[in-house]
């Protein structure tokens, strides 16, 4: 078979491109720890997942090129993460051992986005984090694909049920 020289420069121009992806831990959204604020208002979020946890501060769509984004919390090793953290919560009402969890700040009165992705199963979602409160979110695969968040005043262990929006990427290519 005769390739045109194009279709040849095509070919190699694609060959080189997926050669260069490497792994997916060295691609940046999973490669990049989420970096907690260091200005502004700020409030408590306790992620926990049997999965991995991406956050995108300041936004309600994913781009994890928007400055802040990254993994917060992963369940294998190799991916960027900021699992363990603690920030002086009130205790966990139930916690696996099958998960991984930690404390973040997040800024406050600003829409932030998640990416989920855990075993078959991801979902892309964003809340409004209200200051004074604290928040837990939990993104688990147990019985069914799905992700909760609960708001609780500061020292509270139960909390309120609260709704998550759903979210997408921002532009196409803004999951790399």
């Amino acid at each position: 078979m005769h390739l045109s020289p194009v279709k040849t420069l095509i070919s190699v121009t694609l060959l080189a491109a997926l050669t260069g992806c490497g792994a997916l831990t060295d691609v940046r959204s999973f490669s990049t720890p989420y970096a907690s604020p260091t200005s502004g208002e700020t409030t408590r979020l306790r992620v926990i997942s049997d999965g991995m946890v991406r956050g995108v501060p300041k936004s309600d769509c994913v781009n994890f090129r928007l400055p802040g984004a990254g993994v917060m919390v992963a369940q294998r090793d190799g991916y960027a993460d900021r699992n363990g953290e603690t920030l002086g919560m009130a205790p966990v009402e139930r916690y696996s051992s099958a998960t991984v969890m930690s404390e973040l700040l997040v800024p406050a009165g600003q829409p932030i986005a998640f990416h989920y992705i855990g075993d078959r199963c991801w979902n892309m979602f964003s809340f409004v984090p209200e200051a004074g409160m604290d928040y837990e979110l939990e993104a688990a695969n147990r019985y069914k694909c799905g992700v909760s968040l609960k708001r609780m005043a500061p020292g509270e262990i139960q909390g309120t049920p609260m709704p998550l929006s759903e979210s997408k990427l921002c532009n196409w290519g803004d999951n790399f």
